[in-house]
């Protein structure tokens, strides 16, 4: 719960700032963070691109030996309550506010959407990054998390909505975590 508050503290500064500005208002400023609820071709593109995000995420697990996955202080969160389920997924939805809503948003503006979406892709890969130092074992999941914020970056591009890359983020998490266990 923690992270998705940190995650989210940022988006709402923004909407807060935004609306303030001459000329601004809160609706206008939701809808440039892409806070809005999406069309039904937004949520067919989501649909498309989860079978890439579903076998990405089988065959970055599938590279990690058992052994690895399995020591102390190694969660590829393993969805072993519904607690860690619950976490799981606002994880995923904070994640989508902050690198696709409000930071792929900005980027894409200011630098337009092939350099905006690369530099908040790889934003998105640095805090997966400390993973190494638990074991380098674990490298398979970094490519997967770099293409995943590249496809949820084109999605929230395409769609001008976080709203269905928070869905399927969510959902592909919690089939890793499944997966995982």
């Amino acid at each position: 719960m923690a992270e998705f508050l940190l995650l989210c503290a940022p988006a709402l500064v923004y909407v807060l700032v935004q609306s303030r500005r001459p000329g601004g208002t809160f609706t206008s400023a939701w809808d440039r963070l892409g806070a809005s609820t999406g069309s039904m071709a937004a949520y067919g593109w989501a649909l498309l691109l989860l079978p890439l995000l579903l076998l990405t995420a089988w065959l970055s697990t599938a590279l990690i030996p058992a052994e690895v996955l399995q020591a102390p202080g190694v969660s590829i969160a393993q969805l072993t309550s519904v607690g860690v389920a619950i976490g799981v997924i606002l994880r995923a939805l904070g994640e989508e506010v902050f690198f696709r809503g409000l930071l792929a948003g900005v980027l894409m503006r200011r630098l337009g959407f092939l350099w905006g979406n690369l530099l908040q892709a790889v934003i998105f890969l640095l805090p997966h990054l400390p993973l190494l130092l638990i074991d380098a074992r674990l490298l398979p999941i970094l490519p997967v998390q770099f293409l995943t914020g590249w496809l949820l970056g084109w999605l929230r591009h395409k769609t001008r909505s976080f709203v269905p890359g928070a869905i399927l983020h969510a959902v592909v998490n919690i089939a890793a975590g499944l997966i995982a266990l």
